[in-house]
């Protein structure tokens, strides 16, 4: 069944952006609103409607790997305190070859 103001999803995607267009009821969605349908594990095609400041095109940054000492390191100042700040966090962060956002 097709949505009105949509696009169609060609069988072989998985996901496809649809035209930003002003609600039916004229709220003016469009102004901050964007929709997108997608295919779900059993083929039905779903309509989400996402704010337009949300950057699907943006590359997820990737996850730190921390080696097995700083591990056990970051995990011994937990247990001692739980939230490590100022001359402690930049200590730590400078032993362990990290940036304190990590450490944080």
């Amino acid at each position: 069944k097709d949505i009105p103001g949509t696009s169609t999803v060609s069988p072989g995607s998985s996901k496809q952006r649809a035209p930003d267009t002003e609600s039916p009821s004229g709220t003016g969605e469009a102004d901050y609103c964007r929709r997108i349908l997608v295919r779900d594990a059993k083929g039905t095609i779903r309509e989400i409607v996402l704010p337009k400041g949300l950057d699907l095109d943006r590359p997820k940054r990737t996850r730190t790997s921390f080696t097995a000492e700083q591990l056990y390191r970051l995990e011994l100042e937990f247990q001692r305190c739980q939230y490590v700040v100022g001359r402690e966090r930049t200590e730590l962060a400078r032993q362990l070859n990290l940036s304190e956002t990590q450490v944080r």
